[in-house]
């Protein structure tokens, strides 16, 4: 929860955009119009728990904490309303103030106050009185306040700004998935966005505020963030914040066309005169801050800089393993996956040409959905009737976007699932295949609409751990190769190719920001895997400007395979690929710490299982 507090807009789109069967999750039911309360789950009423009335009345007080503490947390903006409710006054959020957050030293210390509030209310229950479930929420929040906590001293160490994630190009591909439901939600959509100049300035003066202490981004950097800038204005006319409010508001039936009118032309307004003007403005400032960068290397630079990346690393990955146990880890991977490509390619000289030529027998991404829907029954667990659109990044933002994204479904509305493939020339030989594996089905589409629909405690749903989630989703990735078609040399083979590029930049990112490598440091490790010097450059500097990235999906990933590989040694003939993946969807996202306690109970209850 660390970066939802401490940087609220930016997490919450984290929250809802995922990189990389369904009925409509229940709370309460849907409240009348004079009920607004929101409850968790009733499911922790499990005969496991203590059943005393002592115990009986902690449980109760505890699902009243948790639901308040949701809808304390969501109800701070608007716009966290409407990124997790399609009719939120259905469900008691009106009148929630519109703010994005700002980026003040002020903001980051009331954040934390919060935090410890939070954790020392939490603290006060009686753990023993907990029914099982509401014992995982307590581990799940307790340890996510506490590791939130641990960063109370590193207020300039983050960054808004990337060219792989920052928000100049989150908050677009978000307000783009803004729902239009009710003439109500265009109303807040318009004042929202009007927020947008002045929260710009403030991230712009976090950033100067960086650049004089030393801790200014590399020129390199800047460049990037500009050219990301100037993608974004240089289509005013028909800019994709002007054609997408205009389709969302024209399929509205409850204002009257002279009252569309009048939006229409206020929108446009305020994204030609307002939003279109702030970006140049950033623009105008990051240039400012060329030349001020003192460091263009990793975060181990910095005063305290390992310590903090040793935290990130923590929070990014959702792994209790230290920097140097996760090191030693991946040199072994390494050593794995380079053996068995050289094993495979021995007995196979074709495999090259097998991998580089190989592509589904089609592109069309519905198709691919339903095919990999069909085979993934027999080793997932039954999922929901799930309804989803595949569409293409809007041009304006396409150039710095994700290959492709998810975006998470309404808490009320889990039936309404966008996958968007980005159909920039950059991606122009992408397979699509293992793409919407990752994205949709065994992915994240899949993994978080069965989660959903498990009803889980609401707080939760603001508990999104991204090395769970991206592990997932490269777990499923990988295990799509087995419905792809080809034999088991090549897919294995396609499985160590890809797992060698993800040892190779982990291992690189440890090492510029912990190891303290340099540009040429880097480039020399590369090479002596194998890879071109002329790629070089290129890793260092998406590493340097997003420090563990790619950690936060292969960690998960391993974490996963190793809990499998556990399971399949200590089960024998009683491992059940299914029902593995059955314990890991239904504990959902959390810290895998917490996931490996449970586990052991798993695996202890399935040897005994006939």
């Amino acid at each position: 929860m660390k970066k939802f507090y401490q940087k609220f807009l930016t997490v919450l789109l984290l929250i809802v955009l995922v990189c990389t069967s369904c009925r409509s999750v229940t709370i309460n039911s849907k409240p009348d119009s004079n009920d607004s309360e929101i409850t968790t789950s009733d499911k922790d009423n499990e005969a496991d728990a203590n059943d005393s009335e002592e115990a009986t009345a902690e449980q109760k007080k505890f699902d009243t904490f948790t639901s308040d503490l949701f809808k304390e947390i969501v109800s701070e903006s608007s716009l966290s309303v409407h990124s997790y409710f399609s009719y939120p006054e259905d469900y008691g959020f009106k009148n929630c103030p519109y703010t994005l957050g700002d980026a003040s030293k002020e903001s980051f210390d009331e954040d934390n106050e919060k935090v410890q509030k939070y954790l020392d209310e939490l603290v006060d229950f009686n753990y023993d009185y907990l029914t099982d479930n509401q014992k995982l929420t307590y581990d799940i929040l307790k340890t996510d306040l506490e590791d939130t906590l641990n960063f109370s001293d590193f207020y300039l160490y983050e960054d808004y700004l990337s060219p792989m994630s920052g928000i100049q190009t989150s908050l677009p591909s978000f307000l783009g998935e803004f729902e239009f439901n009710a003439k109500s939600d265009v109303k807040d959509y318009i004042e929202l966005i009007k927020l947008i100049p002045d929260y710009y300035d403030s991230v712009m003066s976090y950033e100067s505020e960086k650049a004089e202490k030393g801790m200014g981004i590399p020129d390199f950097w800047i460049d990037s963030l500009i050219d990301s800038c100037n993608e974004f204005i240089s289509n005013t006319d028909n800019h994709f914040l002007i054609t997408t409010f205009n389709d969302k508001i024209n399929k509205l039936s409850d204002i009257e066309s002279s009252e569309k009118d009048n939006y229409i032309k206020e929108n446009t307004d305020i994204v030609k005169n307002s939003i279109l003007p702030a970006y140049q403005k950033m623009i105008s400032s990051l240039s400012s801050l060329k030349g001020k960068c003192k460091n263009e290397g990793g975060l181990c630079n910095y005063e305290n800089g390992k310590k903090y990346y040793e935290l990130l690393v923590r929070d990014i990955t959702s792994s209790d393993k230290t920097v140097s146990e996760i090191k030693n880890m991946l040199n072994k991977k390494l050593k794995k996956d380079l053996n068995s490509i050289m094993v495979l390619s021995y007995k196979d000289a074709d495999l090259y040409d097998k991998m580089d030529k190989y592509s589904f027998d089609t592109s069309e991404p519905d198709t691919i959905l339903k095919h990999l829907l069909d085979k993934i029954t027999a080793d997932f667990p039954e999922g929901y009737d799930t309804n989803y659109t595949v569409s293409d990044v809007p041009k304006d933002i396409e150039k710095y976007e994700n290959p492709a994204y998810y975006y998470i479904p309404h808490i009320d509305n889990t039936s309404k699932n966008n996958i968007y493939i980005n159909r920039n020339e950059t991606y122009k030989d992408m397979d699509l295949y293992p793409v919407l594996a990752h994205e949709g089905f065994p992915g994240h589409m899949y993994q978080t609409t069965y989660f959903q629909n498990t009803n889980p405690d609401l707080i939760r749903n603001l508990l999104r751990y991204t090395g769970y989630i991206e592990g997932w989703g490269l777990y499923a990735e990988l295990y799509s190769f087995n419905y792809s078609g080809q034999d088991k040399d090549t897919i294995k083979f396609n499985k160590a190719m890809q797992c060698l590029s993800y040892d190779v930049y982990c291992l690189a990112d440890i090492g510029i920001h912990y190891d303290g490598w340099s540009r040429q440091e880097t480039k020399d490790f590369i090479t002596s895997i194998g890879y071109d010097e002329s790629v070089g450059d290129e890793i260092f500097e998406t590493l340097v400007e997003d420090p563990a990235v790619y950690l936060a999906y292969y960690i998960g990933y391993l974490e996963f395979t190793d809990m499998k590989e556990t399971a399949e040694s200590e089960l024998g003939d009683k491992f059940n690929i299914k029902d593995f993946h059955k314990f890991i969807l239904d504990i959902g996202p959390a810290q895998f710490e917490i996931i490996k306690d449970r586990f052991d109970t798993w695996l202890s209850r399935q040897k005994t299982t006939a």
